[in-house]
């Protein structure tokens, strides 16, 4: 029996196969003790075109929903908010196995431990359970790197070409994998980088009657930096322990030195592809956003999510430094101990590291997901949802259940913020939240002393929270019988 045992873990792919599934199922059950939802408000947001994409097409070429990744979330959609966690979650998969190809194409030892590299990056860990378009997006652009290192050009032509359909960083990494196909000559699949444009601007043009609206309705063209912010050029290296990993985060940076030396001293075929196919794409993504959010443009709100899209290149970064460490406690004895008890402590850490960095992990509800949630059920144990809801926050349509879309149920955002008594019908129902709702003019003091409202709860979190120079708190109002005068 363990002669049996030891021949299967002898074979690469065995071990690999142990790996992911072992992954699948810790990831699944951290996604059943998750409280609520991950990924903020755009992971709802996202959900909810995905899930209803069925019933209203236009849906698929909702720009910020982002077109590609809203068809191939759709059908893990209709389980509901998990489902779209699935998807995630077996897109993330895909990406460490692609990551583990990209290894060997390159030649690196200790490929298992990639997927654990990558997974177990604090923002991975969390975001790979989310309905946000970033894992996808890194899917993409290993798929690429992986398909390239493989002389398969065309095809990494075509899917790169797709990745601003996921992404609208995606732009950028199309200039980067060019910059590959120019060097290696490979100019006739150039072309073929138009392609995920081409076939979207014609699927476009019959509903929008606008060949040009992937530019045109481009949603991030102009921004407002008071609202959106912008800090140091350095931030995101400032931030990189808790992106990344303490841990994981030294071996990057060690992993970009090593393949800048040896890009310098040795120069081989194998160097030259490291350095544009994995090197180049993590650092000109890396720095994109650090002047993205240093300058204000691109509406960036410096979120640590942003840097998913790199991880699974990360990862090949990482083991590139263990590999050379571990080769170092190899050499220290005759049986390679030392290099296995290192291997043994680094895996242990790296591990660790969610654990350490997040607050709860699991996820825990947050505080002003936690007052949502009970300003939800407020409404639900006192049948105040047999009432029309405006709601500003996709949370609360999270947390009641209904048909966001039902007409008869519930309306995103009240028709006049100014005069929100117009519009409304007695007994009709308003959330406000010191989020979505200041944000856009809908003013709480104004419900709170209109004569055609009545306060039936306010909820607070246990301290104060500022939002956007306001006090968090979530508001329950109903509209009375009182007629509107216009004065």
């Amino acid at each position: 029996m363990k002669t049996k045992i030891a021949g299967f873990f002898k074979h690469e792919n065995n071990v690999l196969i142990v790996v992911l599934s072992v992954l699948f199922v810790f990831f699944l059950i951290i996604l059943w003790k998750t409280e609520g939802y991950i990924g903020e408000a755009d992971s709802l947001t996202h959900y909810r075109f995905s899930r209803y994409s069925w019933r209203f097409p236009e849906f698929l070429l909702h720009h910020w929903a982002k077109p590609l990744f809203t068809l191939l979330t759709s059908p893990f959609a209709q389980f509901g908010h998990g489902g779209m966690a699935v998807f995630n979650l077996l897109a993330g998969l895909a990406s460490a196995y692609l990551a583990w190809l990209s290894a060997r194409k390159l030649g690196y030892n200790s490929r298992y431990l990639i997927p654990v590299m990558l997974f177990f990056m604090p923002v991975y860990s969390l975001n790979v359970l989310s309905g946000l378009t970033e894992v996808l997006f890194g899917l993409n652009i290993i798929l690429t790197t992986y398909l390239c290192l493989d002389k398969k050009y065309l095809p990494a032509a075509i899917v790169i070409s797709f990745s601003p359909m996921v992404r609208t960083e995606g732009i950028i990494l199309m200039a980067v994998f060019g910059l590959f196909f120019l060097i290696k000559k490979q100019y006739r699949y150039i072309p073929w980088f138009l392609t995920g444009s081409l076939v979207y601007s014609i699927i476009g043009y019959f509903y929008f009657n606008d060949f040009f609206w992937l530019i045109t309705q481009m949603p991030y063209a102009e921004g407002a930096v008071d609202l959106y912010g912008k800090g140091k050029i350095t931030y995101f290296v400032d931030v990189s322990s808790k992106i990344f990993g303490p841990f994981t985060a030294i071996m990057i940076a060690l992993g970009i030195v090593l393949i800048i030396i040896d890009l310098v001293r040795k120069r081989t075929k194998t160097i030259y592809d490291e350095a544009l196919l994995v090197l180049l794409p993590f650092v000109i993504y890396f720095v994109a956003h650090s002047v993205m959010w240093w300058s204000g443009i691109g509406k960036s709100f410096g979120m640590h999510r942003y840097m998913i899209a790199i991880m699974p290149l990360g990862a090949l970064l990482t083991i590139r430094a263990f590999n050379l460490m571990k080769n170092y406690f190899d050499s220290l004895t005759q049986k390679k101990t030392y290099g296995i008890i290192f291997t043994i402590i680094f895996t242990v850490l790296i591990i660790s590291q969610p654990f350490k960095i997040l607050p709860a992990f699991p996820q825990k509800f947050g505080v002003m997901d936690k007052v949502m949630y009970e300003a939800s059920r407020y409404i639900t144990e006192n049948d105040l949802n047999k009432n029309k809801i405006y709601y500003y926050d996709p949370a609360f349509f999270y947390f009641i259940g209904f048909d966001p879309f039902d007409p008869d149920q519930a309306r995103e955002f009240v028709p006049n913020p100014e005069n929100p008594q117009i519009d409304i019908k007695e007994n009709e129902i308003v959330i406000w939240d010191g989020h979505f709702s200041h944000l856009l003019n809908l003013n709480l003091d104004s419900l709170k002393a209109s004569p055609y409202f009545n306060e039936l709860a306010i909820f607070e979190p246990p301290y104060t929270i500022i939002v956007f120079g306001k006090e968090y708190k979530v508001g329950i109002f109903q509209r009375n019988s009182k007629p509107y005068t216009e004065e």
